[in-house]
């Protein structure tokens, strides 16, 4: 089965005010809503995976002060808001595998394959793909759904997820 993961589509990395704002961003909203759609009219499950950290989260030693848990930046960003019936799964680090129940609710859920949207496709987008990979996944990224740092990080992690990790990119 297959199962829709909607990485850190989070206030603070995608609106202008947002504590860590990635340019580019916000155009991908549609592309997901689209996607996220699909998934719903096939009955798959949309699983959100969101940044939420302490106050004095050691990250904050390498970004700015971001998605700290309990404030409006750490949401999900409104165009994108969760039904009831997703799942959200918060994270402290760039992997959504890494000590959370990610795996588990895949396990349960009879998901082998993934399709990972979201930001930033050099970060979290990244180590989640990567972690899903060396977990025994199918990984499929719709290029239009994610959004790098920078154009250059974008190219190079195109180029390492079909190259390296042999991830299928639609």
């Amino acid at each position: 089965m297959k199962a829709l993961i909607i990485v850190d589509m989070l206030k603070d990395f995608v609106y202008d005010w947002g504590a860590l704002k990635i340019n580019g961003a916000k155009e991908i909203i549609p592309y997901i809503q689209d996607l996220k759609t699909q998934f719903k009219q096939e009955k798959l499950p949309i699983i959100y995976l969101a940044d939420s950290h302490d106050t004095f989260d050691k990250e904050f030693e390498i970004w700015p002060k971001h998605c700290v848990e309990g404030t409006v930046g750490a949401e999900v960003v409104d165009e994108l808001k969760p039904d009831k019936e997703d799942i959200i799964i918060k994270k402290k680090t760039y992997s959504g595998f890494f000590k959370t129940d990610l795996e588990e609710t895949l396990k349960k859920l009879n998901v082998n394959e993934v399709y990972i949207v979201g930001v930033a496709t050099n970060i979290c987008v990244h180590y989640t793909a990567s972690d899903a990979v060396l977990r025994g996944y199918k990984v499929v990224i719709p290029w239009k759904g994610t959004k790098g740092i920078t154009e250059e990080d974008e190219i190079y992690m195109k180029k390492h997820f079909e190259n390296v990790l042999k991830i299928t990119i639609i």
